[in-house]
């Protein structure tokens, strides 16, 4: 009589590991190219979309790791004033005159050398709208809380150039790599690679530049009186409001307001400025209570329905309202319906 010891049997599997099931075999693979297809004379070839081709270097037989498969970067125009052009291959952005600029092409030079100032770039003016920087350096983090350190990993020289259109309006500011180096020898400078560094050091100026933009608005806004909203009468002595603003500013502006006030905008026609609104007695939003705004005064208005329609003059723009019956409203009601207005500006802080 034989007795099996599922023991002893398990332990014998377990010493033979693998050994029991045969190593899957590799199957060759034969890559063949499909030859192209011939097109008889008098036919057009169809069209061979170009989006999942493979890079030449790659169908060349070159190891996808061995190369920057990285996406290109983009040039940020985050300056009001600055734009990319289309199809743009250069790592170049164009710079419009604005009120803020007065002069654009000193504007740019005292922005661009106040940019070396600031970050410690040398660069020299080998010719009078372009800058060559000295090498300028860059870092990555190495390790960790208490123990982080930077430490270098390549170093780049830039060509800095103005362009200026006939006109002088328009100035294109291009960024060129000049040297280049990797503190690992063996890192190697890609065309990819050659645009990055191009480009995030153009985005670098345009940042500056945009700060410095954005400091500019802040101060003219400073210095605007907190109400642009006056009252006035127009050329047929009928009483309204006037303001220093463009149409277009004013009509975004009111849509702000009117709902702050109590005047719902039941109808709109942009074409002819003409705001039609329906009178509900202001509530305190919900928000208001959480930030603590005030009560805004109650408009001197019975309930019903309005018309708000604005026109260009020459100072600016004129707001007239009405009521369901086309009536402009009487100088005493408009007056009393101005210091709402105005307190509802300065509480919401709109540009009217």
């Amino acid at each position: 009589m034989h007795y099996w010891i599922p023991g002893a049997v398990a332990a014998t599997l377990l010493l033979s590991g693998c050994s029991l099931w045969p190593a899957a075999e590799k199957t060759a693979v034969n890559e063949q190219r499909i030859a192209e297809l011939n097109i008889p004379a008098g036919l057009k070839a169809p069209k061979k979309p170009g989006q999942y081709d493979l890079p030449a270097k790659v169908a060349a037989g070159v190891s996808p790791e061995q190369m920057d498969l990285r996406a290109p970067m983009q040039v940020l125009a985050v300056a009001t004033n600055a734009r990319v052009e289309e199809e743009e291959k250069e790592a170049r952005v164009w710079f419009e005159r604005s009120e803020f600029t007065g002069d654009l092409m000193p504007y740019l030079q005292n922005n661009i050398n106040s940019f070396f100032s600031k970050n410690t770039i040398d660069a020299t003016h080998p010719q009078q709208l372009q800058w060559q920087t000295d090498w300028v350096s860059s870092y990555q983090e190495t390790g960790w809380w208490l123990w982080k350190g930077q430490e270098l990993t390549q170093q780049s020289k830039f060509n800095v150039v103005l362009e200026p259109r006939s006109h002088g309006r328009t100035i294109a500011v291009q960024v060129k790599l000049q040297e280049h180096k990797y503190t690992d020898e063996t890192q190697k400078l890609t065309p990819i690679s050659q645009r990055r560094e191009e480009v995030h050091f153009l985005n670098r100026i345009i940042d500056h530049i945009a700060t410095v933009e954005l400091a500019a608005i802040r101060e003219a806004k400073a210095k605007l009186p907190d109400v642009l909203l006056t009252r006035a009468v127009n050329d047929k002595q009928e009483p309204v409001m006037l303001t220093t603003q463009p149409i277009d500013v004013a009509w975004s502006q009111l849509e702000l307001l009117l709902e702050k006030v109590g005047l719902e905008v039941t109808d709109l026609n942009q074409s002819d400025y003409v705001y039609y609104l329906k009178y509900i007695k202001a509530e305190q939003g919900f928000w208001d209570s959480i930030w603590g705004d005030e009560d805004l005064p109650e408009l001197p208005l019975t309930a019903g329905e309005y018309q708000l329609s604005l026109s260009k003059t020459d100072k600016g723009t004129a707001i007239k309202i009405k009521d369901k019956d086309g009536k402009v409203l009487d100088q005493a009601t408009l007056d009393a319906v101005y210091e709402v207005f105005a307190a509802a500006i300065r509480q919401g802080k709109l540009e009217l």
